[in-house]
């Protein structure tokens, strides 16, 4: 398969992300804990940002500066959802090298996962205590997001 690996990578993402954000309070997109602090909704944002741009490399080999928009929470959701599919597809379509493979993982992939740790975070402070899991026992499906 090609990419299994960072495929594989981005359906943990998916899957610990939907694990995080499911059951969030109404409120939950605008929580701040500190003046100096991104909301749920800013981060979901920046990940985001950060699949488009990874995706557009790898298709076009140029890097796109454009800021995406920001949205509710739940809209920021659904687009990061969608770009994590389309990311998979792209790897589905390109097989990258290995050095290649190791600068996503170093850069967007793992920067993206400390993020969905942030939101899992934020999420238990906002009163959505998310369950303890096995994680490494996890039924995860390379493909599906």
């Amino acid at each position: 398969m090609t990419n299994d690996l960072l495929r594989h990578v981005l359906a943990t993402i998916g899957y610990r992300f939907q694990k995080a954000v499911t059951n969030s309070n109404e409120n939950f997109g605008d929580f701040k804990i500190g003046k100096n602090t991104r909301t749920p909704s800013e981060i979901v944002n920046h990940m985001f940002d950060l699949l488009s741009k990874t995706k557009i490399f790898i298709e076009e080999g140029r890097f796109d500066n454009i800021a995406p928009t920001l949205l509710d929470f739940n809209s920021e959701v659904e687009c990061f959802n969608l770009e994590l599919g389309n990311l998979d597809n792209t790897l589905s379509e390109n097989e990258l090298e290995i050095n290649y493979s190791k600068r996503l993982l170093q850069g967007p992939l793992l920067d993206i996962m400390c993020h969905v740790g942030q939101i899992a975070m934020l999420s238990g402070l906002n009163g959505n205590r998310i369950q303890a899991e096995d994680y490494s026992s996890a039924t995860i499906t390379t493909g599906k997001i």
